[in-house]
């Protein structure tokens, strides 16, 4: 065997160690060591001895594993959010669930109302017509009666009186009695639709039946409009609901404070926007501004009249900022200043009234012309006034006749046109709506038709708008709402919830319409356009 020294050197295994002692701190080999492979227990790799492309594909290795890292946190981020949109969806799917179920519940509902409604005007539409005709064969068999038992010894005047009446009785007149047909489909789906009937009648006399007069011309004149209270929707044809009303904003409480009221009767709205209500229950007026904050009260039971029962009913205000209050009680019209200073009163039994012919007034209103229209259910008149801006003294007087018990009065400032309500009573009158040009004469009758739309019960407060439209508050039976009667076609319930006794309407300049409600003692604005 070779000794150490005799060894020869391999390349690559020799290396010259330098080694740290505690007390040399260089000690140097000057001859070489040599290591074989065998023999190595380790080879030193110094980094600044590594090769470049080395480095490199480390640093690109590094960089992809943060990307993988970035990655993977992204994806695990984006399977979060996804899962999270998944629970929302189904959240969502079992709301939409619930609002349809309702949706469709209360469509029938809604369906099974108007249903109610058109089985009452159908009987309505044909008791009048019954009525109409019972009336006709009792004037003929009174008629008949008449000539069998005077016929034979009638003289000259007796004979031409008896063919007089039978011409008049002959004479045709024609009645359109319209119902309407309801189909219920295998679909689920309503149709409804119009059927009409024309009954052939003679002429009607006598002041005791000028309102079937009424009647007949109301039906013949708009016998061919349809009425269709169920109408297609975009999406196709379905159930749907008549265009309602939108309650924008309700203010006031029961109570006798500031910003309370106490069972609200007549409201009037002004040019610019302020609000006049009579608070029956607390004696007094009050005047909102365009916000609808209480800016005034006019307390008219002053000390003259703290002995008195202060029935105040309805409220008009003029340009000039004269205020006319009717009070039922006292069976007068009394006329303030802007400043609720009391100027005139006109009517009634008090010291120091002017008797302007009013002996129940009731609804009042302000015309185009700036004239107060006064309403007297009693003496069956609209008397007009016009009034000294300053005094409140009467200027002119203007007295219409011939009303049956009219109530509540109305005026379109831009039109001209009027609207009256007549109460009906239990001997035959039924209650109606007059609309009238400036010229008083009356152009239309309404709620007493249901081909023109919903009959009226019992008709409170009344407004007309610039398009002709009427609405009125009407307490039915079972509901009290508000109804809309257009210009041209069809009316129908306009506010069909949440009302308990509204007694007087208004419209604002922008178009709102404004309900006293009553015994919810507050004030309601709606959009309806």
């Amino acid at each position: 065997m070779r000794s150490h020294s005799e060894r020869k050197a391999l390349p690559g295994f020799s290396a010259l160690l330098t080694l740290s002692t505690p007390k040399e701190r260089d000690v140097t080999f000057s001859s070489p060591v040599y290591f074989t492979p065998r023999d190595s227990i380790f080879t030193p790799q110094s980094p600044t001895l590594s090769p470049p492309w080395v480095t490199e594909a480390l640093s690109t290795l590094e960089k992809g594993e943060q990307e993988l890292q970035i990655l993977r946190e992204q994806q695990q981020t984006e399977v979060e959010e996804v899962n999270r949109e998944l629970d929302n969806a189904v959240i969502g799917a079992q709301r939409e669930e619930r609002r349809l179920l309702e949706k469709v519940e209360q469509d029938y509902r809604e369906a099974q109302r108007h249903l109610s409604q058109v089985k009452r005007e159908n009987s309505a539409a044909v008791r009048v017509v019954q009525s109409l005709v019972d009336q006709q064969i009792r004037k003929i068999a009174q008629l008949k009666e008449q000539i069998q038992r005077w016929g034979f010894m009638a003289d000259g005047s007796n004979k031409n009186q008896l063919q007089r009446g039978v011409i008049e009785l002959t004479q045709p007149w024609e009645i359109s009695l319209t119902l309407k047909r309801v189909t219920f489909l295998s679909s689920s789906l309503l149709s409804v639709n119009r059927v009409g009937r024309s009954l052939s009648m003679s002429a009607i006399d006598g002041d005791k039946i000028n309102q079937d007069r009424d009647l007949i011309l109301c039906s013949k004149d708009n016998k061919d409009e349809a009425e269709i209270p169920f109408r297609e929707s975009e999406e196709g044809i379905g159930l749907a609901a008549l265009d309602s009303a939108h309650l924008v904003k309700q203010f006031g409480k029961q109570g006798s404070g500031r910003t309370d009221f106490n069972l609200p009767s007549g409201v009037h709205a002004t040019a610019r926007g302020q609000l006049f209500v009579v608070d029956c229950g607390n004696a007094r007026i009050q005047v909102t501004d365009l916000q609808k904050n209480i800016v005034q009260q006019v307390s008219p039971s002053g000390s003259d009249r703290s002995s008195r029962i202060c029935n105040y009913f309805d409220v008009a205000v003029n340009s000039k900022g004269l205020i006319a209050l009717t009070c039922a009680a006292e069976r007068a019209l009394l006329v303030f200043s802007r400043h609720g200073r009391l100027l005139q009163t006109f009517g009634g039994t008090m010291t120091g009234s002017t008797n302007e012919e009013l002996d129940a007034p009731r609804g009042v209103t302000v015309t185009c012309q700036d004239e107060f229209i006064v309403a007297d259910i009693k003496r069956g008149t609209l008397t007009a006034l016009k009034l000294d801006p300053k005094t409140g003294a009467r200027l002119e007087r203007t007295v219409v006749t011939g009303y049956h018990r009219p109530y509540l009065v109305a005026a379109c400032l831009t039109t001209g046109l009027m609207a009256v309500s007549e109460r009906g009573n239990e001997t035959g009158r039924v209650p109606c709506i007059r609309v009238l040009e400036p010229g008083w004469n009356t152009i239309r009758i309404l709620g007493v038709c249901s081909g023109l739309g919903p009959v009226l019960t019992c008709p409170w407060g009344l407004c007309i708008d610039h398009d002709g439209d009427v609405l009125v508050a009407d307490w039915g039976k079972q509901h009290h709402h508000v109804l809309i009667y257009p210009s041209k076609g069809v009316g129908w319930p306009l506010v069909t919830d949440n009302l308990n006794s509204p007694r007087g309407l208004a419209l604002l300049p922008d178009g709102h319409m404004v309900v006293s409600d009553s015994m919810n003692h507050c004030i309601k604005i709606y959009r309806y356009k």
